[in-house]
């Protein structure tokens, strides 16, 4: 399993020039999870936003994001007919909500979560019960439920998650 956060801030790298394109600024799923591509750059007044697709992605190393060549940055409106899940940016970000269970358990607050080896599925959520709880106990990792409730600042889980945690 990787971390988002590991990706995060990684440049990307063309393999047909070397050059450096941009950087992760985050990782955008769809509502099953699974991983649709990186963001490069956020929609603004004048920009509408850069992304590269997940099958226009070679690898994802240590050091950074590799792409086959330059035409894999995407404008962001070809994500028309959904709104992505963002880890770290934009309005349905996943990182800083409070997971809650069904029945009205504070599970923890999200800081990172976990993809499958090959980066194509979201499969769990990292969480924390702040500063000295994370260094006395860690931090609480929980598997990813397929249903949940993405809400402005609470993440709702099936009750059954509470006993993961």
């Amino acid at each position: 399993m990787r971390k988002a956060m590991d990706a995060v801030g990684l440049p990307v790298v063309c393999l047909q020039t070397g050059e450096t394109l941009g950087t992760v600024r985050d990782i955008l799923c769809d509502s099953t999870w699974h991983v649709r591509g990186v963001l490069l750059s956020e929609q603004g007044w004048f920009h509408s936003g850069t992304y590269i697709p997940t099958e226009q992605i070679h690898a994802v190393g240590e050091s950074c994001l590799t792409v086959t060549g330059k035409d894999a940055i995407t404008p962001l409106p070809h994500l028309a007919g959904f709104e992505p899940v963002g880890i770290v940016t934009g309005k349905t970000k996943l990182k800083g909500k409070a997971v809650i269970t069904a029945s009205g358990e504070l599970l923890g607050r999200l800081e990172d979560v976990y993809f499958s080896a090959n980066w194509e599925k979201l499969v769990g959520y990292e969480l924390s019960n702040g500063w000295f709880a994370d260094v006395t106990e860690g931090r609480k990792r929980l598997s990813a439920p397929a249903s949940v409730i993405i809400g402005e600042e609470n993440l709702i889980v099936p009750d059954f998650v509470r006993s993961q945690a």
